[in-house]
């Protein structure tokens, strides 16, 4: 039995990172999103590589999407992968800047409100319910 509820932990979580979504948790600060490294270019890579980078990015996603109303997480799993550039993209556009799914200097600024407070609110786009 404990075998099976193993398994299908591992297939929930494994549903969870491909579709880039994972069960709402309480509301986070800006500041759980303790990170000490820099903040390079990112972009998709059908995540296949952990990176910590990423997984700072994914985690102030879902700091400003709550912030902003929204209820949908992105998974905190430190993989590039399709949900995370769609959510990228998302913010990218709610920030007014080029949508090309790169997480670069003007996304970083971006995903940092406590740097730069420019999102907007965009119906059907941003904030993610």
């Amino acid at each position: 039995m404990r075998r099976k509820l193993a398994a299908s932990a591992v297939s929930l979580s494994a549903a969870l990172a491909f579709t880039g979504t994972a069960p709402m948790a309480t509301a986070t600060a800006a500041g759980q999103c303790p990170y000490s490294g820099s903040h390079p270019e990112l972009e998709y890579d059908d995540g296949q590589n952990y990176s910590a980078a990423v997984k700072h990015a994914q985690c102030l996603w879902n700091v400003n999407n709550a912030k902003s109303g929204g209820d949908s997480r992105l998974a905190e799993d430190g993989l590039f992968g399709w949900g995370t550039r769609s959510f990228i993209w998302r913010i990218q556009y709610a920030c007014g800047i080029d949508t090309d799914y790169i997480i670069g200097p003007q996304t970083w600024k971006c995903l940092h409100l406590d740097e730069s407070p420019n999102l907007k609110s965009v119906p059907g786009v941003w904030p993610v319910g």
